[in-house]
């Protein structure tokens, strides 16, 4: 069975589904985003606002006593960046990072 780097370099939902690896792969890491409570409540945020920085974002979620530390807000983050329901966008002109909510992300409305 494949592991976690045999997929490294893949960017799109295309490029997993060539395979049945692939998918297998990509399907696992979408069920774990999406069930673990720190990043459901993420993707709740998210999705309610549609778009919100990085600062404010750990800003609600530290204020909420969801997370403790920037350390693993990263962490989850990332995992959902990688699952494909979150995307960064950068703003070159403030150089801030803001968050979307993805098609894929938008499940959190029917996990409610």
């Amino acid at each position: 069975m494949p592991d976690e780097f045999d997929f490294k370099k893949y960017k799109t939902m295309e490029e997993f589904s060539k395979t049945v690896e692939g998918t297998r792969y990509l399907h696992e890491l979408y069920l774990k985003a999406v069930n673990h409570p720190i990043r459901r409540e993420i993707l709740t945020l998210v999705n309610d606002v549609k778009k919100i920085s990085k600062k404010e974002l750990l800003r609600r979620l530290t204020e909420g006593k969801i997370l403790d530390n920037e350390s693993m807000f990263n962490y989850n983050m990332d995992f959902l960046i990688k699952a494909f329901c979150i995307k960064s966008i950068l703003n070159e002109d403030t150089n801030e990072l803001y968050y979307e909510i993805t098609q894929s992300g938008k499940v959190i409305e029917f996990l409610k």
